[in-house]
């Protein structure tokens, strides 16, 4: 069950996160225009409300791609077994007197 809840979250996110993206570079834009305007000198709002701009399907397309790859790397990444910790071998004197410090040593 963990592994599905982080796999979502990993599906999920990225795909909100490229929505924020989008729209705050909408506000960019926004921002730019006013700006532009403000410079120009000209003093006319135009509020006629206009035909609302859904994403396109090339973005929709692409952040579920970009949603899918990561949630397929976590799910991978999740499979893997743990790595070995090997055996500690703790600081000794070797044949000659020399000092040997401690260490992890791999099966």
């Amino acid at each position: 069950m963990r592994s599905i809840i982080i796999t979502l979250c990993f599906f999920f996110a990225p795909i909100i996160l490229m929505f924020a993206v989008r729209h705050l570079t909408l506000l960019l834009r926004i921002w730019l225009a006013w700006r532009r305007a403000r410079r120009d000198g000209v003093d006319i709002i135009d509020i006629t409300p206009g035909k609302p701009h859904p994403p396109s399907r090339k973005f929709i397309v692409f952040a579920v791609v970009v949603g899918l790859i990561c949630a397929a790397l976590v799910w991978m990444r999740l499979g893997d077994p743990a790595q070995p910790g090997g055996e500690y071998v703790p600081a000794h004197m070797d044949a000659q007197g020399q000092l040997v410090p401690g260490q992890h040593q791999k099966p």
